[in-house]
């Protein structure tokens, strides 16, 4: 089997494997029929001869990850088609895929899993969680007691386009001070994935005030969801300053009330609304887990940490990866002057459960972004620890707000 890129002359077969995989219920791919949105990854296939048995995509970006912007590889599109299935041909590409990124020096993968446990059991583990908010729009009239709806105050809400992408980097920078694993989107990245959307593009609007982009919102109208006869308003991306562009954007949304029956938005982990509306009973607040992350190379990942200077330890880390052997081994960890030092404490072939920190590479990844706390990933046996080295990894490891939104 060779893992190599995939050829762009056969582009067409890529996306039947995409349509196979993803959208089987409209049938064979037709060529003829296709969209002409090219994707911004690179392809990948693991081939037997010129035969592919299993493809994926790769994505580069960077994110928040404790205070800087880090690079990160999207992984997406990881599909077999239905004869080279349950031969191992997922993973043996997924161990190559992480081999390409640390080749390229990239610490950190994401993913948005078809179902968790399958990536679970490679070492991918949940990284952010968001709000699922529905109502009708009449319940989202509380805002009007909270902002200024007329008059200079009020701002102005205007669609956004492929010139406005200047406009919106303090919008995403304003995001990424509040929530870690915010995406410093390129301009590339807001042309091409932001203002585009897979089968039907997005509305993409923003809120300004003082000619200033305080937020910004991407939406589409489904006809297929919902109860009433009027289609829904499902509201699939929310980048906000603060707050009072939050409210600003629920009065956006609540102005739709005589063309949808219903809004749903996908919103931060933390955004006001449920104590707020005048009937809690008339809005469904689901809390969903989002997108997954796993280190690549654990010991390059803890280097680009920059603790509190105060923060000292020393101890064993044994991680236990079921994918990358450079990362199933002992390391010893020295934290001091606000940098972190590892080095190799074996000479690899396994984990170590006697070493001071024993842990699973999923734990360790969530510990990493902040997803986790170390005593919820201790109650959740992914790490056994006594006390002082527990003391020790809450220094390391400050839980963060974490809120990862693009899809790719």
């Amino acid at each position: 089997m060779e893992y190599r890129p995939f050829p762009d002359e056969r582009g067409e077969e890529f996306d039947a494997f995409m349509r196979y995989a993803f959208s089987p219920t409209e049938g064979p791919y037709d060529p003829e029929a296709a969209d002409d949105h090219d994707t911004i990854a690179d392809t990948r296939g693991l081939f037997d001869g010129d035969d592919p048995v299993a493809v994926c995509a790769h994505h580069d970006f960077s994110l928040r990850i404790r205070g800087a912007d880090r690079e990160v590889a999207g992984l997406s599109a990881v599909a077999s088609p239905p004869e080279h299935r349950r031969e191992g041909n997922v993973a043996h590409m997924l161990r190559e895929s992480l081999a390409e990124y640390r080749e390229r020096d990239v610490a950190v993968s994401a993913l948005w899993p078809f179902e968790y446990p399958f990536y679970a059991n490679y070492g991918w583990a949940t990284a952010s969680r968001y709000r699922h908010l529905t109502a009708p729009p009449a319940a989202l009239g509380f805002v009007d007691d909270l902002i200024a709806t007329d008059g200079g105050d009020a701002g102005r809400f205007r669609r956004v386009g492929e010139d406005d992408y200047p406009a919106v980097k303090p919008v995403l920078a304003a995001m990424a001070d509040r929530y870690d694993l915010t995406m410093d989107w390129t301009e590339e990245w807001w042309r091409e994935r932001t203002l585009q959307g897979w089968k039907t593009d997005p509305f993409v609007y923003g809120w300004e005030r003082d000619g200033r982009l305080r937020a910004v919102c991407a939406y589409s109208f489904d006809d297929d969801a919902g109860d009433g006869d009027d289609p829904v308003l499902r509201v699939t991306d929310v980048a906000v300053a603060g707050d009072e562009a939050w409210f600003q954007l629920l009065r956006f949304f609540r102005n739709h009330d005589s063309q949808v029956d219903e809004v749903q938005i996908r919103a931060p982990p933390d955004a006001p609304l449920l104590d707020l509306v005048d009937d809690p009973r008339a809005v469904d607040c689901e809390v969903r887990t989002g997108p997954m992350i796993r280190l690549v190379d654990v010991a390059a990942a803890l280097e680009t940490l920059s603790p509190d200077p105060a923060v000292e330890a020393a101890f064993s880390l044994s991680v236990a990866d079921p994918l990358a052997a450079w990362n199933d081994r002992t390391f010893r960890v020295e934290v001091a002057d606000g940098a972190v030092a590892v080095e190799p404490a074996d000479g690899g072939g396994g984990a170590d459960r006697t070493a001071d920190a024993p842990v699973e590479m999923g734990a360790l990844s969530q510990l990493y972004v902040g997803y986790r706390s170390v005593d919820e990933v201790i109650r959740g046996d992914g790490l056994a620890v006594d006390s002082a080295t527990a003391d020790d990894l809450r220094e390391l490891f400050p839980t963060r707000t974490t809120h990862l939104r693009e899809g790719f």
